[in-house]
């Protein structure tokens, strides 16, 4: 037996597994940048457990990370799992290794502010910045749905201690598939279905997935 067909034989034991102790989820693989949800590529039985498979402790609100029993001959990485209002995608397929997925907890659409290049005053030495009254959207569209992510409470904060007034921008990190069609940058202006507005300080793209390093924003 080669390594192409004892991992068939795996994935078709998940399989089989999901069917008995799973529940059915819609698999999408995202086709655009506007709505990833809108190709539908199968709809499988999917069981997940919090990193073992005793399923015998549940999983934390700072781990969004999961196996899953799926039928792996039917998914790849940056596949969608959506099964009413719950949500996950894939992040790992490693060679004879669980299925990873992480959970999505909301929902964020990402846009790109235009580049003012502007001759400053002194001198004749160019410069740019972002201008914020000017976006163009990079991830889902105004009044659509928005891209199902993992959003995690913790990251660099900026803090304002003379002003007591003021509350600090706390830092988040923003989980999304490998799947994305578009490069992510620091600068982008994303928010999510809370209505909370983000700032892009650091994006860094992996074979599983993106992690994106942001900071609120608000008055």
């Amino acid at each position: 037996m080669d390594a192409a067909k004892l991992q068939d034989r795996i994935y078709a034991g998940y399989a089989k597994a999901a069917k008995r102790i799973g529940y059915v989820y819609d698999v999408y693989r995202p086709a655009s940048a506007a709505d990833p949800l809108t190709a539908k590529v199968a709809s499988l039985n999917a069981s997940f457990s919090a990193q073992e498979w005793s399923y015998t402790r549940p999983n934390l609100p700072d781990k969004p990370y999961w196996y899953c029993l799926i039928d792996g001959r039917q998914t790849q990485v940056g596949d969608y799992l959506v099964r009413g209002p719950a949500a996950h995608f894939i992040a790992g397929m490693q060679s004879e290794l669980p299925i990873l997925t992480v959970e999505c907890n909301g929902k964020v659409w990402l846009a790109r502010p235009a580049a003012s290049d502007a001759v400053g005053d002194v001198g004749d030495v160019g410069y740019s910045g972002s201008c914020g009254h000017v976006d163009t959207p990079v991830l889902g569209t105004s009044g659509g749905p928005g891209w199902p992510a993992s959003i995690l409470f913790g990251g660099r904060t900026r803090r304002y201690e003379p002003l007591p007034a003021s509350a600090d921008e706390h830092g988040f990190q923003v989980l999304l598939p490998a799947s994305i069609p578009v490069a992510l940058r620091a600068a982008d202006t994303l928010t999510d279905d809370l209505g909370r507005r983000f700032l892009v300080v650091g994006a860094e793209r992996t074979d599983q997935l993106w992690r994106v390093d942001v900071t609120e924003v608000h008055a």
